[in-house]
């Protein structure tokens, strides 16, 4: 692997299923880096249940209960020039429940808490409104360009439903 060229791995944790393609989300997410505000150099992914998210936002974020995603920057924040490497927690659990909700495949729930996750160690925040809507413009602006597709905005049927999944929601 080259200088240029990030590490990108996904591996299942504590509640996540063996059926979880982890070297197609982390095909997926490749695809992905070139979209990204910052270059990444290591971004490490793992996927586990409701249970293990809870345990992990309770000991780092002193807050229960479950969540999408967590970030655990490993590079120097000071830095803006500095290569985003990056260790993520992703609930599959939220993540199925998510995708069901949308319509859409569960590996694309995925990759979107992937790519936030990846956002929040590029620097971008969710902490206020305008900041929400910013990272979540930035999620479909990186999906829109590769393998994922728009996933947060994803329009939604007249009767305010989402369409149903589609062969061509699974990634690419």
């Amino acid at each position: 692997m080259s200088a240029d060229t990030p590490a990108i791995a996904f591996h299942r944790g504590d509640g996540c299923a063996a059926s979880v393609d982890c070297a197609a989300l982390a095909a997926a997410f490749a695809s992905l880096v070139p979209h990204f505000p910052r270059r990444l150099a290591r971004i490490d992914v793992l996927l586990v249940g409701d249970d293990a998210m809870d345990a992990a936002h309770r000991r780092f974020m002193d807050i229960p209960g479950t969540t999408d995603v967590m970030s655990f920057p490993a590079h120097d924040e000071s830095d803006p020039a500095a290569a985003v490497e990056a260790d993520l927690v992703v609930s599959v659990d939220v993540a199925a429940r998510e995708a069901a909700a949308r319509g859409h495949a569960m590996d694309r729930e995925i990759l979107l808490y992937a790519v936030h996750g990846a956002l929040h160690a590029c620097g971008h925040r969710d902490d206020t409104p305008e900041s929400a809507a910013a990272i979540h413009a930035e999620e479909d602006r990186i999906l829109a360009l590769g393998a994922g597709g728009v996933v947060y905005a994803r329009p939604l049927l007249a009767d305010g439903g989402v369409p149903p999944p589609a062969d061509e929601d699974r990634l690419r």
